[in-house]
């Protein structure tokens, strides 16, 4: 397997951020490591096994030491971990396509079969980019909370409103 990278998700970034979101922040990132590289979000290619248009939620094309390379990157963002068919299905892709490299980008979870099944992934190599989902803290939770009350009728003012770590 390729490289494995965890990164840490801004808070709120878990609620805010829909599939396609999370494929755009992608591409963006992608397109700010090359300025020499094309990349190409929601790109479509024929698949040289299957014969059909396949579709890529991050293109990246360009030459490194004169030779074409292409890597494709392949967002998953799911309630549950990202499961062993799901990178099955991934590396057929990339045998399709005929790419040079692949990278996958989770954000949440990735089951250890899964996970077993990357690192085997000889060619081609295949990165693994891993947002972890952001655990809420007190202190924004404080800060929502008394927003919300402070935006509702005086009527819901009565609500009771305890630290957990204070006690009652």
């Amino acid at each position: 397997m390729g490289s494995v990278m965890y990164l840490r998700s801004a808070p709120g970034a878990d609620g805010h951020t829909d599939w396609r979101g999370f494929e755009e922040v992608v591409t963006r990132r992608v397109a700010d490591l090359d300025s020499a590289a094309t990349v190409t979000h929601n790109a479509r290619l024929k698949g040289r096994l299957s014969g059909i248009e396949r579709q890529i939620d991050v293109l990246v094309t360009g030459k490194l030491a004169g030779t074409q390379i292409k890597i494709v990157f392949e967002c998953k963002r799911y309630e549950r971990s990202v499961g062993l068919a799901t990178v099955e299905e991934f590396i057929g892709k990339l045998h399709d396509l005929e790419a040079d490299r692949g990278a996958l980008c989770v954000f949440g979870g990735i089951t250890a079969p899964a996970l077993s099944r990357l690192a085997h992934a000889a060619h081609p190599q295949i990165d693994l980019y891993l947002w972890e989902r952001p655990r809420p803290r007190w202190e924004d939770l404080e800060e929502d909370f008394e927003e919300a009350i402070l935006s509702r009728a005086p009527a819901t003012r009565r609500l009771l409103y305890v630290n957990p770590k204070a006690g009652l």
